[in-house]
């Protein structure tokens, strides 16, 4: 009995170690949605929102370190140069909008947190997700 036991064991430490990893990875989602689906609407509200976010901000970061830090590209004006307010407007959000991976960071996080946690709210109220849930959350 013993040498049916050793061989079981022998072809499971054969298995490829990346499916062993993504066997585990897809085990632990699992048991993660499951408790996720078991908690209240502002728990799992704010769980969704804070892993979506922190999702966003490692995108964001790693976006951030691919491209060339853009602020370069949007010169600052003169102080006594008289600009039109709604332009100076624009060029201040562009500024904004640009930057290293920080910047590109939060500016991810936030987008992917609040998205991921309004579509969480009204997947739950509403019981399903479809089209109007999804350009609920667009507007």
């Amino acid at each position: 009995m013993e040498q049916g036991k050793q061989g079981v064991m022998v072809a499971k430490s054969l298995q490829n170690p990346i499916e062993q990893l993504q066997a585990r990875f897809k085990e632990l989602e699992n048991g993660f949605r499951l408790w996720l689906s078991k908690q209240s609407l502002p728990v799992e509200a704010a769980v969704v929102t804070t892993t979506s976010a922190a999702q966003g901000a490692a995108i964001g970061a790693f976006m951030g370190t691919l491209t060339a830090d853009a602020s370069s590209a949007f010169p600052t004006p003169p102080p006594n140069a008289s600009l039109n307010p709604q332009a100076m407007a624009s060029l201040q959000q562009a500024q904004a909008l640009s930057g290293g991976p920080l910047v590109q960071a939060r500016n991810f996080a936030v987008m992917t947190g609040v998205n991921a946690g309004i579509s969480c709210v009204l997947k739950r109220l509403r019981g399903k997700e479809d089209v109007q849930s999804r350009s609920a959350i667009l507007t």
